[in-house]
This record gives structure tokens, sequence and C-alpha cells, in this order.
């Protein structure tokens, strides 16, 4: 007889790996969509950010910067979103929530030493 304490394991397990395995065909459907299908890349985007969620698997490095993480809008530069470098950051606002996000620690000399 297996104890249950095993089975929930188990269960645990294959669910967090069938969702990475999900995460990632996203990410392939997200990123090889060529940009030209919206309604496929948003709803990839939705099921990407529910998925990691769901399942507390962190949003690859990939796609972390390919949407707005207020409004789960993708990004289609020229159209929902600007880009500007600002003191050695990179500054993206979304323009359909207007919502900033700063990438990069900035110039060097702001830096405080570790």
């Amino acid at each position: 007889m297996v104890s249950t304490k095993k089975r929930r394991r188990k269960g645990k397990v294959n669910r967090k790996l069938a969702a990475q395995e999900s995460q990632e065909r996203l990410v392939k459907i997200l990123v090889g969509s060529a940009r030209s299908d919206v309604y496929l890349m948003e709803s990839s985007v939705r099921h990407i950010a529910k998925l990691s969620r769901r399942h507390r698997l962190a949003v690859p490095q990939t796609v972390r910067h390919l949407y707005c993480r207020n409004c789960l809008q993708p990004f289609r530069h020229g159209v929902n979103v600007r880009t500007r470098i600002h003191a050695g950051q990179r500054v993206v606002t979304c323009l359909s929530c207007k919502s900033v996000r700063r990438f990069g620690g900035g110039p060097k000399f702001h830096r405080k030493p570790r």
C-alpha cells in the first residue's frame, strides 16, 4: 500500500512539469507568431501570466520584456509601447495603460558598491 504523502508529492511534481511544458509551448507561440496575429499574441500572453501565477512559476526571461505586466498587452513597438533610454536605463511605457517599467541599473556612478 502506497502512502498518501508519496502520491500527493508525485502529483505535485507532475503538475509542475506539465505546467512548465505548457509554458514553453506558449512561449514558442508568442515568439514565433511573427507579430502578425494580434489575437494569438494577446491570448498567449494572458495564458502565460495565468499559468505562472497559478503554478508559482517564474515567467521566462525571454518573455518578461515582451508584454505589459499591468494590462497584459503584448508589446508592439510603434503601436502600443514607447521605449526610451534615459541615464543608462531602458524606460518602457505601455501606451494602453500608461504604466512605466525601467530595465537596467542606470549609469554606473549611481550604483551602490556591494
